[in-house]
């Protein structure tokens, strides 16, 4: 199989559901199925089982597919935090201990048992994200290396939005918000430097929320000049018109509908078009 014609299938996991849309076709993609599977969970278990179940139900009838996986995982099941720069820590070992010992300063022992990623971006501030390591396993059993079936990227969902709406940001940067069912996620970007993020639960269902949002969480931020633009990604229904707003610059960022989707209708998959 050519890489032009490489299926991929585009997956996100909440702790409500499981998405999944297949796709055939690289420039002009088309859908070839689609599901989702909706996830009870039961409080006298972690959060993460239920989906995992589900996932791994899911994955058996592509085990033997050459097909290409991409998931986002929705920011209930992240942390994120701000590692602070230090002139002391050198290499991506050093980096990546400094980032768990900040992790473990705010979240406890816990934090031991979480996978950790930091941004690319070095010599400054950066974002980390951390997710169970139970469900990071989980996710290379339901995708093992010895078959077609591979697992091409895990994304937490501001991460995915970032990248995909990345050429929006303006030079001066933005506040990047992304809203879910019943939480919101907030994060400064000034330049090329992420200075704050807030993940927090809750239902902030419209544009007044969000912004009243952004403003709680920019009181907290010392910075002589903050961006004056938010760029809005919600998987709840359609993304606000660009306009101007008060002080602010309001930028909807819009999902990306391949042929055989349509927003009023599979609202559900588009968290999981995120990673298209």
């Amino acid at each position: 199989m050519s890489l032009l014609s490489r299926e991929r299938l585009l997956m996100s996991l909440a702790p409500g559901q499981l998405n999944w849309v297949r796709l055939s076709g690289l420039f002009s993609p088309k859908v070839s199925a689609k599901r989702t599977v909706l996830v009870e969970h039961d409080h006298n278990v972690r959060r993460n089982d239920g989906v995992i179940a589900a996932l791994l139900s899911e994955a058996t009838q592509w085990q033997h597919d050459n097909v290409a996986v991409r998931i986002v995982l929705s920011n209930d099941f992240v942390r994120y935090a701000i590692v602070p720069y230090s002139e002391n820590v050198n290499g991506d070992e050093e980096e990546l201990a400094f980032a768990r010992f900040h992790f473990s300063k705010v979240h406890g022992e816990v934090s031991h048992g979480w996978d950790i990623r930091l941004s690319r971006i070095s010599g400054g501030m950066r974002l980390a994200c951390a997710v169970d390591s139970a469900l990071i396993a989980a996710l290379q059993q339901s995708f093992p290396r010895d078959r077609p079936l591979r697992l091409a990227s895990v994304q937490p969902l501001l991460m995915a939005v970032f990248n995909q709406g990345g050429l929006s940001v303006p030079e001066a940067g933005a506040w990047v918000l992304v809203a879910e069912a019943d939480r919101v996620c907030v994060a400064l970007l000034s330049g090329k430097t992420w200075y704050a993020v807030r993940n927090i639960r809750g239902r902030f269902c419209d544009l007044e929320a969000w912004i009243s949002l952004v403003e709680r969480v920019r009181w907290g931020v010392n910075l002589e000049t903050v961006p004056d633009t938010i760029l809005i990604h919600t998987t709840q229904g359609t993304p606000p018109s660009s306009r101007a707003l008060g002080s602010w610059k309001v930028m909807g960022l819009r999902t990306r509908w391949p042929a055989g989707l349509l927003p009023t209708r599979d609202n559900a998959y588009a968290m999981a078009l995120s990673a298209l």
